[in-house]
């Protein structure tokens, strides 16, 4: 059991809470057993967490292990996961988001793209963490199953144009809508009190605008979700 704030492992644990550590190290921890079974099921686990005996797990005290977490737990359950992205190649419906900063907002539209079928996701350097530990519970796991890129959003686009890719962009304006049949499409949305920044905005093909009444817009993780089931490839 490790007990000690200078144990090497619980060490490393502790600052795989910061972003920066966990790309260079490629590894995550998380928490809840909902988590834990996607990632397991995903292939991701390096290490079960627990603070009893059990199995192969590796054992961490209470008090530490309440350190890791940032929340209550009954019964704390974790684990260390690898965040390396397999690199197989894609041809599907793409979310792009553009400076994404609430992590509930990217964790609700990773759960989102994963059950309308969008598998891959292109993230603005400037998006908040996806493995930040509100978007890990809002994204209920979908995050192990999805293929997710960070690297800027112009390039990646003008290379999706050369694959046929619809580029579409969400728009508050009244502007052209995309065809049901729009596929493969790459879907912009873009951060939530800007929107789209403009050098993204004009490489678009297409516009969509989700009418509403009594209200100016909607939160970004609704319009998106909406936005994803509308575009997603029909059987």
């Amino acid at each position: 059991m490790i007990t000690s704030k200078q144990n090497e492992m619980y060490k490393h644990l502790l600052k795989l809470k910061k972003a920066k550590y966990r790309y260079t190290h490629q590894e995550a921890v998380i928490f809840g057993h909902d988590l834990v079974d996607e990632a397991r099921k995903a292939n991701k686990i390096i290490n079960y967490l627990s603070t009893a005996p059990h199995g192969s797990h590796l054992v961490i005290s209470r008090e530490l292990m309440d350190t890791l977490i940032d929340y209550d737990m009954k019964e704390p359950i974790g684990a260390l996961v690898s965040i390396k992205q397999d690199t197989v190649s894609y041809k599907g419906n793409i979310l792009l988001c553009d400076t994404i900063q609430d992590p509930r907002n990217l964790g609700a539209l990773i759960r989102s793209a994963h059950a309308f079928g969008f598998h891959k996701i292109i993230l603005s350097p400037e998006c908040v963490d996806p493995y930040h530990e509100l978007a890990l519970r809002a994204a209920k796991g979908s995050t192990f199953h999805l293929s997710i890129e960070v690297q800027s959003l112009t390039e990646a686009i003008l290379l999706l144009k050369k694959e046929t890719y619809h580029i579409i962009a969400s728009s508050h304006l009244p502007q052209t809508q995309p065809q049901p049949n729009a596929y493969p499409c790459a879907l912009i949305l873009g951060n939530e009190g800007h929107g789209i920044s403009k050098d993204v905005f004009d490489l678009a093909d297409a516009y969509f605008n989700i009418q509403t009444q009594g209200v100016d817009s909607l939160n970004v993780s609704v319009a998106g979700s909406i936005m994803m089931h509308q575009l997603a490839e029909k059987a």
